[in-house]
């Protein structure tokens, strides 16, 4: 699709004000973008590492308040007395490296019943109602989070509790093996489980109660403390309030959230997010700007805790993830860009439309004039002119387009100046021709008749002379020598007449663009009849004449004075520059296209390479070459180039091509005629 120049400056223009602007959007969403989601990631990373610290910070609180209680007098007075029955009954004590006690008949048909004995059942109101039970239920008063505390001898068994637990016996429970470890003794701080008695999700807090038995620290009991999540649970909660974010707590050795305040999709994609970037939580900015969550993580500081300078608890290992999707955390950049982006339009829309008003009064009116009137030129207009002398033009100014349209005028004026002149100089050139012809054909024409005349009137000389029985020879041989003066004369005459005809050729034809008188042409018989007419010449330099013609050529619609020119010519030419005795050939058949091929050959010399390029071209007349006549018909002369030149121009008025080559054996004429065409009108060459 071709573009105009409007449309390719209005392209420039909105190029030229949509790229500022759209560069400016991303600067402002690139740059802002990431500074905000610099600013957000660093932000929740603080928040995450301060909920991550308080929780280590309460982990190790419930731990120092259930140690302290391990630790107390009576604790360890009340603990001994409930391992000492049990050891009345016929239970070895344990000592580190047995093995995890195991029930006997009486725990397990206690454990198997637990389940449905109330808490007023005295075995039940045993375990509720002592001295360490009342202990445990004062340290869960101190603090209103929900919690349940209990501890077991060392046999597993609940020897006290402040509520009625899931089961009696408790060895068996995961918790209570890492515990007593072997009678070695481990505090143990469990992920978030269900409490199967109230299907809460609670954290178990157990520590060992330890005692010296035989000089060794042995496990002789354990007190175990059910956490409820509230107490962590307040931290992450606040965050929605304070950033709009979501906080939840990863447990790395699942690689499950296990807790999160308010579950939400947001959730499920901050843990699959983790995992994907778990190996570097740390991702660039490109790939915060790409991804759809913002994410701060903390790994919570577990390995601070300490229950002594040498040993520290089993504690799980968790992670603080406080998230918030992109496009939350982007609102502020996106509104910023959407005002931006706002202000820009309608700025560039202001601009553009002042834009196009500019250029098409300065750019588009100057060059469509320029159009307008180059267009006149070309359809010969030549007084067109852009800029008035007297009158200021209010489209061209001073400017590079006011200086084309000035140096415009000025070659349109010098081009009529010498249009003008070239008419006159072929007016003159013309009617010097046309007087030349016409006044030099009088003579010629006188010459021809009294050489003629002369001719006749020697003959009837030699007749009268024999008639009257004179000396015949005496009469004979002088009248042969003016006889052949006078035949030399005639055929010099007839070569001037020849050229005469070719000037007023081309005066007639006005510069060879006059119409032609069409009719169908039979182009077998008129090459039979021009062949035939210059056979004479041919046999009196002993040439041969070849006529090969297709039998069955047909007619073509054109100009048979015009076509019989092109063909005289070309023979004329042909006889004239081939050797005595050699050979000239005419040959016509059609070719492919529905074209008619008429090939005229000699057995010449050739012609030069440098010839060739302007052999048709009027009054040219090339190298000095000798003609091959060893009679006097034209020998050694040379013509005034207007031959070749009108064998091109009749041949392309009939809609036709002819061309020249040399060749090894001499020069081709190769002339190519259409078939039942319309002939062509075409305009004069330049150089005619």
């Amino acid at each position: 699709m071709r573009l105009g120049i409007r449309r390719k400056l209005i392209g420039t223009l909105i190029l030229v004000g949509l790229f500022p602007l759209v560069m400016s959007l991303i600067v402002i969403l690139g740059g802002g973008a990431a500074m905000q989601l610099s600013r957000i990631r660093t932000t929740y990373e603080d928040i995450a590492a301060d909920c991550s610290y308080q929780i280590t910070s309460r982990i190790r609180s419930e731990l120092g308040n259930t140690l302290l209680l391990s630790r107390l007098p009576h604790t360890l007075e009340f603990v001994r007395e409930k391992n000492r029955r049990r050891t009345l009954q016929g239970v070895p004590a344990t000592m580190p490296g047995i093995s995890i006690p195991q029930p006997n008949d009486a725990a397990n048909e206690l454990d198997r019943k637990w389940p449905g004995l109330s808490p007023t059942d005295p075995i039940v109101a045993a375990i509720l109602q002592n001295p360490m039970a009342d202990q445990l239920r004062l340290l869960g008063a101190e603090d209103p989070t929900d919690r349940q505390l209990l501890v077991t001898n060392a046999y597993g068994e609940l020897i006290a509790a402040d509520v009625k637990s899931g089961d009696f016996f408790q060895a068996d429970e995961q918790w209570w093996q890492i515990t007593y470890n072997e009678g070695h003794g481990r505090v143990y701080v469990s992920s978030l489980v269900i409490n199967p008695v109230n299907d809460k999700m609670v954290i178990e807090v157990s520590v060992p109660v330890l005692d010296d038995v035989s000089g060794r620290r042995v496990v002789i009991g354990v007190i175990k403390e059910k956490l409820d999540v509230s107490w962590i649970q307040r931290p992450l909660k606040e965050l929605p309030a304070k950033l709009g974010a979501t906080g939840q707590l990863f447990d790395l050795d699942s690689s499950h959230t296990i807790f999160a305040p308010d579950p939400s999709p947001v959730n499920l994609q901050a843990e699959e997010y983790y995992l994907r970037h778990r190996g570097n939580p740390h991702v660039g900015i490109t790939t915060l700007m790409f991804g759809n969550l913002v994410q701060g993580i903390a790994l919570v500081p577990t390995d601070t805790i300490y229950v002594s300078s040498t040993e520290r608890p089993q504690v799980p290992h968790w992670a603080v993830l406080v998230s918030k999707p992109s496009s939350e955390a982007m609102a502020p950049i996106y509104k910023i860009a959407l005002m931006v982006a706002a202000i820009g339009a309608a700025l560039i829309l202001v601009l553009f439309i002042l834009g196009v008003a500019i250029s098409n009064r300065e750019i588009i009116m100057p060059i469509l004039r320029l159009r307008e009137a180059t267009a006149a030129v070309g359809r010969g207009e030549l007084n067109v002119r852009l800029m008035s002398t007297d009158v200021r033009d209010p489209t061209f100014r001073k400017d590079e387009l006011g200086d084309l349209a000035h140096d415009f005028d000025e070659m349109t004026r010098q081009l009529q100046r010498n249009v003008n002149a070239l008419a006159r100089s072929n007016e003159a050139k013309r009617r010097f021709m046309e007087l030349a012809g016409h006044e030099l054909r009088t003579p010629v024409t006188y010459i021809l008749g009294v050489c003629q005349l002369a001719q006749r009137q020697l003959q009837q000389e030699v007749a009268d002379v024999v008639a009257a029985r004179q000396d015949v020879a005496t009469a004979t041989r002088s009248n042969s020598a003016v006889n052949v003066e006078l035949g030399k004369i005639a055929l010099k005459a007839q070569r001037l007449s020849r050229i005469i005809d070719n000037l007023l050729k081309l005066v007639n034809n006005d510069q060879f663009t006059t119409r032609m008188t069409k009719a169908p042409v039979d182009i077998r018989s008129l090459l039979l009849q021009v062949t035939s007419d210059y056979r004479p010449f041919s046999l009196e330099r002993r040439q041969q004449l070849i006529v090969d013609l297709a039998g069955n050529l047909a007619s073509i619609e054109g100009d048979r004075d015009k076509l019989e020119d092109v063909f005289t010519n070309l023979l004329s030419n042909a006889i004239r520059f081939s050797p005595d005795g050699g050979v000239v050939k005419v040959t016509a058949h059609e070719v492919v296209g529905d074209m008619l091929e008429v090939l005229i050959e000699d057995s010449g010399p050739g012609i030069s390479k440098e010839d060739l390029t302007n052999l048709f071209e009027p009054f040219y007349v090339g190298s000095d070459i000798m003609h091959h006549h060893s009679g006097e018909y034209e020998f050694g002369s040379k013509g005034i180039g207007l031959g070749l030149a009108i064998v091109r121009r009749f041949v392309e008025l009939h809609g036709g091509v002819v061309r020249a080559q040399t060749t090894g054996h001499g020069t081709q004429f190769h002339i190519l005629l259409p078939l039942n065409k319309e002939p062509m009108e075409l305009p004069p060459p330049a150089n005619s």
